[in-house]
């Protein structure tokens, strides 16, 4: 557990002091919450199709984005280290490459959550003036965009480990990104979708990751908070089992082709 634990810490020094590289996600999410803010104002507040003010949407993105932004792609690290040939040379080591790999991506994922969460609330603050919800809400829905991130990068790592079938992950990449922006509720809360929507959401893990997580700083309530819990976990275990199962497999064909 300490190698773990150290790859942790040195990812996340590493991630901090790349200082040019924070302030890059950080005008990238500032850049996408006045879009995506104008493009609600434009549409969605003149037909009345959202029960939630100006104000409440801005919070609502600035949750999503924040963790959307923050997952490390840890995809394109795993699809290099295979393509490069430097799997070769991990592997040997006396320390589970996914596991180092996953303990890399936290660490990344922690410094990035707690720069772009400053960044976040301190920019949708003064945009907007206050807090037009609970403060206690604003709280756990952050709380748990740390787990929301290790949900994503479980499944960016089921992404990366097929890899070792495919030449390019990136169309599995692109599919997983627009499914999680549709299901996941990204710019407009998943309360507006077609019921039909709303209850095939329910049977993918992007919510947890950006709306149902979200809307729990506006519509707080400790079933609300089971539910999120309940879905986070479930999610996670299928993530883990899956990728568990993808691993060994992925080593079989090296095996069986030689290394």
């Amino acid at each position: 557990m300490d190698k773990y634990l150290s790859i942790f810490h040195l990812s996340m020094r590493r991630s901090l002091r790349n200082y040019k590289g924070l302030i890059g996600l950080s005008l990238f999410l500032i850049t996408c919450l006045l879009i995506f803010a104008n493009l609600w104002e434009i549409i969605a507040a003149k037909t009345g199709a959202v029960g939630l003010n100006a104000s409440q949407m801005l919070w609502y993105i600035a949750l999503n984005e924040w963790v959307l932004v923050s997952i490390p792609s840890v995809h394109d690290d795993i699809e290099e280290d295979l393509h490069s040939g430097r799997l070769a040379y991990q592997l040997p080591r006396p320390i589970s490459y996914i596991g180092s790999q996953f303990a890399q991506s936290l660490g990344a994922l922690t410094a990035n959550l707690t720069v772009l969460g400053a960044v976040s609330v301190i920019f949708v603050y003064f945009q907007v003036g206050g807090l037009p919800f609970d403060f206690l809400g604003l709280i756990l829905s952050m709380g748990f965009g740390f787990i929301s991130g290790i949900l994503g990068i479980i499944y960016l790592m089921l992404i990366g480990l097929s890899s070792f079938w495919l030449q390019d992950v990136s169309p599995f990449y692109w599919i997983w990104e627009k499914l999680l922006f549709m299901f996941g509720g990204l710019i407009l809360p998943l309360a507006i979708y077609p019921k039909w929507m709303q209850t095939l959401s329910q049977y993918t893990p992007f919510p947890a990751i950006l709306g149902q997580r979200s809307a729990l700083a506006f519509d707080f309530s400790p079933l609300h908070v089971v539910d999120l819990i309940s879905s986070l976990c479930l999610w996670i275990a299928l993530g883990l089992c899956g990728l568990f199962i993808l691993y060994r497999k992925s080593l079989s064909i090296l095996t069986i082709e030689g290394g």
